[in-house]
């Protein structure tokens, strides 16, 4: 059986349904807003795809014929259920509701579920918020994600972009045990001698990094005993002295704080240009993601 329905068809049993309820042409023009005319044309349409009369008319009347009662039967519990539908769909589109999937690559969850998740959950008690780890650069239409959280460099020029946090250095940290094990680097090609921790992401190895020296762009390209692909694995391995590893300041603050890590040649660092969140388009964003974004500006200020 062929399920594929046209948009002529449907308009057949949206003016078959209002003729049949309301009894008459004329009322049912007045309920779908269209002419008399049109309501008996869409009708006449309507029986010629079907195959049989359905509506027994005259001067006086419009009463339903035996296949007309049969197919009245069974649409108007159908034609309920689509209303239902419609209204359900439109009563989410007003409440700030449901489940917000949002992107986020798996080193930045902690910092971001500290800043952001206690108050928005507490300010908006519907939603249920999923942060989905993923380092790669996905696409978040076939994730079945709402948004996205990425370096602002990193979010493409179609995508609406909101600032999640400020700009700040990407900084070389290092365990005091490695840091006692060598000479501590004054200049950024001192670490050609030095362990490194390499971060592999969608696949890359990012083993060239970046320095600002006199102002212009100085890349070093490190090597080390250590790859991983996840950026807390990195800092764990840099915390029991494997490496030095470099990464943005804010994923590391405790551990620099804790002592736990050091930071080096902080004068050569560049800066990283923060996170952004970011989704399709302004149009048609629904309550729950515009919540999140009304909160996080109000957090920036």
């Amino acid at each position: 059986m062929n399920y594929t329905i046209g948009r002529g068809e449907l308009d057949g049993v949206l003016v078959f349904l209002a003729v049949a309820e309301e009894r008459g042409f004329r009322a049912a023009a007045r309920r779908l807003g269209i002419t008399p005319s049109a309501v008996s044309q869409a009708i006449r349409v309507f029986e010629q795809r079907v195959g049989v009369p359905l509506l027994a008319r005259t001067t006086r009347s419009v009463g339903l014929t035996e296949a007309g009662e049969r197919l009245l039967l069974q649409v108007r519990p159908a034609a309920q259920q689509v209303l239902l539908g419609i209204e359900s769909a439109r009563n989410f589109g007003e409440s700030v509701t449901g489940l917000l999937r949002i992107s986020v690559p798996r080193a930045s969850v902690p910092m971001l579920t500290e800043r952001f998740v206690p108050g928005f959950l507490s300010a908006n008690p519907g939603i249920q918020l999923e942060f989905v780890g993923d380092d790669h650069l996905v696409d978040i239409i076939d994730e079945g994600c709402d948004a996205g959280v990425r370096p602002r460099s990193y979010v493409h020029a179609d995508m609406v972009a909101v600032p999640l946090t400020a700009e700040e250095p990407s900084i070389v940290v290092g365990s005091p045990s490695l840091i006692a094990r060598y000479a501590r680097p004054l200049l950024p090609d001192d670490i050609l001698s030095l362990p490194c921790i390499t971060y592999r992401q969608a696949g890359i190895v990012l083993d060239s990094w970046t320095f600002s020296v006199s102002g212009e762009r100085h890349v070093v390209r490190v090597r080390g005993p250590l790859i991983l692909d996840d950026v807390a694995a990195c800092i764990h391995a840099a915390e029991r002295g494997v490496g030095l590893f470099m990464l943005p300041r804010s994923l590391v603050a405790r551990n620099i704080h804790a002592g736990t890590l050091e930071v080096l040649l902080e004068s050569f660092s560049v800066t990283f240009p923060g996170l952004a969140l970011y989704y399709p388009s302004r149009r048609n964003v629904l309550p729950k993601l515009r919540a999140f974004i009304d909160y996080v500006l109000v957090d920036r200020h």
